[in-house]
């Protein structure tokens, strides 16, 4: 699995996550149909995680994601978290799940977003030079892209991908500032004593 972050806007948020979620709970009454689904998801994407079934978890993961911002838009007064670069991601990666499943009966990837603007998209390793194509083709960034692991950016679209559901020629440059690519580490794991960086009376090192 790895994730690619599009950083949509990194400016500060006009209403924070603590007060939007006060806001949510005081008069959203669709809230409490999200209070009802997601316990029931959670045991339903461990279990996807568990089974290593990318198509499950996709699925899971996008729709609580929808879910989580349509009650920020059933808020009073409504939350509005996502943008339209955000809705644009949506569309894209909704549109390359259509055209792969038609060809593989597989999602190619999955997107999410917390309370902001900026897109989580997660995919297989060998799915991902396929998103990162698809992103720089029509969202160029204000910051050239890394690639930290060699994906590369010319990946070929899926067969029968629309076009027509970006916008025409593609977003403006800066649209997306900057893309993250990263992946899964190998876990915690426990340093030797010559490895920390604090010494045996828990004063840090001195480094030379």
């Amino acid at each position: 699995m790895q994730a690619l972050i599009c950083v949509v806007s990194d400016a500060k948020k006009g209403t924070s996550s603590t007060a939007g979620m006060q806001q949510t709970v005081e008069t959203s009454p669709l809230l409490q149909e999200r209070l009802r689904v997601v316990p029931g998801r959670m045991d339903a994407i461990s279990a996807a995680i568990k089974d290593r079934d990318f198509d499950k978890f996709a699925a899971i993961t996008m729709a609580d994601s929808n879910q989580f911002h349509a009650v920020c838009l059933d808020t009073t007064p409504p939350i509005f978290y996502l943008n339209d670069v955000s809705r644009a991601i949506i569309g894209l990666v909704e549109e390359l799940n259509r055209a792969h499943k038609a060809a593989t009966g597989h999602l190619l990837a999955a997107y999410t977003f917390d309370a902001g603007p900026n897109a989580v998209i997660y995919a297989p390793a060998a799915n991902m030079p396929t998103v990162v194509a698809a992103v720089n083709k029509f969202f160029p960034q204000a910051e050239a892209f890394p690639d930290p692991f060699k994906v590369g950016t010319s990946a070929a679209l899926p067969a029968g991908f629309n076009e027509g559901v970006v916008r025409a020629g593609g977003w403006e440059k800066g649209a997306v500032k900057q893309l993250i690519h990263t992946r899964v580490g190998d876990g915690p794991r426990r340093l030797s004593a010559d490895e920390s960086l604090l010494n045996a009376e828990g004063v840090p090192k001195v480094l030379a």
